[in-house]
């Protein structure tokens, strides 16, 4: 819901981010012309909070999102350091834009584009219709458009009488997947990793979801679950928008899983409409302003990202499916690969692409999970276990 990801937002910048790299220059004036056409045919992406508290709402701007040229940076593109600039935060609750794009020229001799987009205002699938659209506009070629306003919100209203009626879950503390460091006086920092893997491994998410958890009771026995996001695009509705139109599911990985169990029990999920299922206590949170609601989650910090408890689980895995390089081609660039920078929020997310050839994946966490090394380590097993033919989980 946008007034949660407003408040994780103030806390730390909560967004969707994704890196186009390649070879070849980008002309910035040239990249704006396209952006501002792909903005004319999707005007959601140049909205602007406009209001207080439940009466606040997305209104057109009319202004496009901004391209920036960044300073040759010695980025590789495979973790945060030597990109400072991806520290930025949208400030959508005040009134500032919700995406730009930056070229960033790189010492590797690659460009990498980096598309950013405030996750109060746009989810996962919204964010690949604007980039997608960005590069069309690039080559000359018709847009699809979309001037939908339909979000979650509507298609949980929607469905509200398929949502099944259960007893109260009870409240179960999920593992960390490593353990954390002791608390270190800095603030709230998130790190992350890219793995590119030489193969296109089919259903990623469940065969990962074993993995882990296979992992992360080598340490300790304890609980593990995933929040998995449901795309309701061509699932729920027919709308094609760019704002928030995802549900989520719960995946809960019992010892000894293997992957077609956990596929089954997604699916099983999504057919009792669970994904439908609202937010508690949205209408309330309407009401409650941000500044207070984000206040109130900075005291649970420390027990919610380090410490078992109900609330957080394991983590959030999202494929993204099959996302191939050539759709990012246009005059003067040549694609070598997308990636998704992971939403910075609990305790570890993880996001997957695949193209024809190889699977990327990249890791989000709290830096204190990676103080004595344990997340890189936690990567590298990832990398062993899935470049090792029949090893997928």
């Amino acid at each position: 819901m946008e007034r949660l990801a407003f408040a994780v937002n103030e806390i730390y910048h909560y967004h969707v981010d994704g890196v186009m790299e390649g070879k070849g220059d980008v002309d910035p004036a040239t990249l704006q012309a396209a952006v501002d056409r792909a903005a004319e045919a999707n005007p959601a992406i140049r909205v602007r909070l406009k209001g207080r508290l439940g009466f606040a709402r997305w209104v057109d701007s009319g202004i496009p999102p901004q391209v920036r040229v960044m300073p040759q940076a010695n980025w590789d593109g495979n973790s945060e350091e030597g990109a400072p600039f991806l520290k930025e935060r949208l400030d959508g609750m005040r009134g500032g834009p919700i995406a730009d794009i930056l070229i960033v020229p790189c010492a590797d001799g690659l460009t990498r584009i980096v598309f950013r987009t405030q996750h109060a205002a746009i989810d996962g699938r919204g964010f690949m219709h604007w980039c997608y659209e960005v590069f069309r506009a690039m080559r000359g070629e018709p847009l699809q458009g979309s001037t939908s306003t339909f979000t979650d919100l509507d298609v949980q209203a929607q469905y509200a009488d398929k949502v099944p009626d259960e007893p109260p879950a009870e409240a179960v503390s999920t593992m960390s997947v490593v353990a954390a460091g002791p608390p270190d006086g800095a603030p709230l920092h998130y790190i992350w990793r890219r793995l590119v893997l030489d193969r296109n491994i089919s259903q990623l998410l469940p065969k990962a979801a074993a993995f882990i958890a296979e992992y992360a009771r080598r340490r300790e026995p304890g609980e593990v679950a995933f929040m998995i996001p449901v795309d309701y695009r061509g699932l729920r509705t027919e709308e094609l928008g760019l704002g928030n139109l995802t549900g989520y599911v719960r995946l809960t990985v019992p010892e000894g899983a293997r992957a077609r169990n956990l596929m089954v029990q997604i699916h099983k999920r999504i057919q009792a409409y669970a994904d439908c299922r609202p937010v508690p206590g949205k209408n309330a949170l309407l009401w409650l302003p941000v500044s207070l609601l984000s206040r109130r989650i900075s005291t649970k910090i420390e027990g919610l990202l380090y410490h078992l408890n109900p609330v957080f689980g394991t983590g959030g895995l999202v494929s993204m499916g099959t996302v191939l390089p050539e759709s990012f081609a246009f005059p003067g660039f040549v694609p070598k690969r997308l990636h998704g920078i992971p939403g910075a929020v609990g305790k570890l997310n993880i996001v997957f692409l695949n193209d024809n050839d190889t699977s990327t994946i990249c890791f989000t966490a709290p830096a204190r999970y990676n103080d004595q090394g344990q997340f890189d380590a936690f990567v590298e097993a990832f990398r062993a276990h899935f470049s090792q033919s029949g090893q997928e989980g």
